[in-house]
């Protein structure tokens, strides 16, 4: 119900966010973050890129300190294509609900505070993640830094390609590649994995959202997310209001 609930606040906050745009002459379409442009590739894919990093560092973190063990490495491809279409459609799903109708409601509605907006929007996405297997608060709580990544990126980028690619290749690194279940679901992995350390340090059956390590590295992606957005428009951001002038995204109102 909750899910339900959340679902339909956030088409309506999406609304809320479409007539504000309308009404101050702006494109609708670049306000939810789709402008298609070269770029759009190279946000996309330096977004799955700075994930796979980090999901690389957290199973080398956790290996080193003897939190899991490889059982095997059956680098089996199937595995690859038959969880790729459920997690490209969970990421856009996500993204498309989350920031781009969520997120830019909240932030019309909060009279363009970002910041505000992405906390918010990010603890409903760790709630929404309650009732998957093996979920704790803890793991809502790791699932809600994942929603402040985004948010940053969404809002900070001012596109829905760079969350986008962020959120899918944490999933499928994570789970399909790696190993590790994600957000308590078992997608198999090119590596064969099993914990054997305590849950606190891994996540345990859940996953690294619900672990120490893996919490630890989404601040390090926030990092990267920043540094990143401050290349893109040439050293003139602000992290601390999400301004970072990137003219291909610019939206500004038609004269």
């Amino acid at each position: 119900m909750f899910d339900l609930i959340m679902l339909v606040l956030a088409i309506i906050l999406g609304v809320v966010a479409a007539i504000h745009w309308w009404r101050h002459g702006q494109s609708i379409r670049k306000g939810f973050g789709y402008t298609f442009h070269g770029w759009s590739l190279v946000d996309l894919g330096v977004g799955m890129l700075i994930c796979f990093i980090a999901m690389v560092g957290i199973f080398s973190v956790e290996w080193l300190l003897g939190g899991i063990r490889i059982v095997s490495i059956p680098f089996n491809l199937a595995s690859l294509d038959d969880n790729l279409f459920i997690l490209i459609f969970g990421a856009v799903f996500e993204e498309v609900f989350f920031r781009s109708l969520l997120l830019s409601g909240l932030v019309v509605v909060l009279g363009g505070r970002k910041w505000p907006a992405i906390l918010i929007s990010a603890a409903v996405f760790g709630l929404v993640h309650i009732n998957n297997p093996g979920a704790s608060y803890v793991s809502a709580f790791g699932n809600a830094l994942g929603g402040i990544i985004y948010g940053i990126a969404f809002l900070g980028g001012q596109n829905i390609w760079l969350p986008l690619g962020l959120h899918f290749s944490w999933n499928f690194s994570q789970g399909p590649i790696l190993g590790f279940p994600v957000s308590g679901m078992d997608f198999g992995g090119l590596i064969v994995q099993e914990v054997t350390g305590s849950d606190l340090l891994t996540g345990g059956a859940y996953g690294p959202e619900a672990g120490l390590v893996g919490m630890a590295f989404r601040f390090v992606i926030m990092a990267m997310v920043i540094a990143y957005l401050q290349y893109r428009c040439g050293g003139r951001g602000d992290a601390k209001t999400l301004e970072f002038p990137i003219k291909v995204y610019a939206n500004p109102p038609r004269r």
